[in-house]
C-alpha cells in the first residue's frame, strides 16, 4: 500500500473483496488501484474463481501489486456470486466493498464513501460509473440508483455492480448474499433483495470514482453464451411472477437487445446482415 494509505484511519473496518478469474494481468491494476486509495482498507481479500489453476500467477499479481491481501479460492459455485460469497464469509469488518478485477477504485473512492456512509448512517452505498473502452477513451457511465425500489431492478441494472456496491457486512449477511444459482444479472437480483429487505438506509454517491471497463476480453456476460443463458433463465424463473405484463415485455426486449436470448434463455436469431450495397 501507498505511504499515504497506510497511516489514514477511519471509524468504520471495511474489506476490499476482489472475486478473479483468468484476468491477472486486469486484476494487477485493480489492485494498485485499491494500493493507490486515499484511505487504505483494513482487509484485502482477492478470491480465486479458477479453482486454484491459476494460483501462482494471482499470487505474482498481489506481489506486483504491492498490496497486503489475502488470497483464498472460492468455496462457494463457480462465478462471481460464490466468490464474493466467500470473501464475505471470511472478513471481520463492518463493511465489505466488492471490486470486480477488471474494474478499477479511483484515489478518492474510500474516502469519499467512508465520509458518506459515516456521515449519514447508511447500511448501502452506490457511486456513479466511469466507462473505459479498449481504445482509452472514457465516457460518462451509469449514476448510481436514486433508491432501492423492486421495480427499478425488474428490467435492467440501473447501476448497482460489483464494483461500486459498499454494504454493511451484518445486512450482507441478513439477505444472504449473492445468489450463487445466478451466474449473470446476480447484482439485480441483489438489488431486489436489498429492497425488500425491511429499512435498508442507503444513498447514492453522486461521484464517479469507479471506472468500469467495457472491454473486448472474456466477460461473464459475453453475449449468446452458456452463463448468460443460464443466469437469465434462473433471474425470470424467480422475479417474473413479480412483474407486471408490461414489465415482462420490457425484459424481454432488453435481454434481447443486449444478450441475443429471450427471458427464458433461449437464443434468438441473430439479426441479418444489411445487403451489400
Amino acid at each position: 500500500m501507498s505511504p499515504r494509505a497506510s497511516i489514514t484511519r477511519q471509524v468504520l473496518s471495511v474489506t476490499a473483496v476482489v472475486p478473479t478469474c483468468h484476468r491477472t494481468g486486469p486484476l494487477l491494476r485493480a489492485l494498485r488501484s485499491i494500493g493507490a486509495q486515499t484511505v487504505a482498507p483494513t482487509q484485502i481479500i482477492v478470491v480465486d474463481d479458477a479453482g486454484g489453476r491459476d494460483a501462482d500467477a494471482v499470487r505474482h499479481a498481489v506481489l506486483g501489486s504491492g498490496v497486503q491481501a489475502t488470497v483464498v479460492t472460492n468455496s462457494g459455485a463457480k462465478g462471481p456470486s460464490g466468490a464474493r460469497n466467500t470473501g464475505a464469509r471470511i472478513s471481520g469488518t463492518d463493511l465489505l466493498a466488492f471490486l470486480d478485477d477488471d474494474d478499477e477504485w479511483l484515489p478518492a473512492y474510500l474516502a469519499s464513501a467512508l465520509e458518506h456512509f459515516e456521515s449519514q448512517a447508511l447500511d448501502v452505498i452506490c457511486t456513479d460509473l466511469v466507462y473505459r473502452h479498449d481504445d482509452g477513451t472514457e465516457r460518462l457511465g451509469k449514476r448510481a440508483p436514486d433508491r432501492l425500489a423492486t421495480e427499478l431492478f425488474l428490467t435492467r441494472n440501473p447501476g448497482l455492480i460489483g464494483s461500486n456496491l459498499i454494504v454493511r457486512r451484518s445486512l450482507f449477511q441478513d439477505v444472504g448474499g449473492f445468489d450463487e444459482s445466478i451466474p449473470v444479472a446476480e447484482d439485480m437480483d441483489f438489488g431486489i433483495r436489498l429492497s425488500r429487505h425491511g429499512t435498508v438506509r442507503y444513498q447514492p454517491l453522486r461521484e464517479r470514482l469507479v471506472r468500469h471497463y467495457q472491454h473486448g476480453g472474456p466477460r461473464l456476460c459475453t453475449p449468446r453464451t452458456a452463463p448468460v443463458c443460464a443466469g437469465i433463465r434462473r433471474f425470470y424463473e424467480l422475479h417474473a411472477p413479480h412483474m407486471t405484463e408490461a414489465q415482462r415485455a420490457e425484459f424481454r426486449s432488453t435481454v434481447g437487445r443486449l444478450w441475443g436470448i429471450d427471458e427464458r434463455g433461449n437464443l434468438i436469431p441473430a439479426p441479418e446482415p444489411p445487403p451489400a450495397p
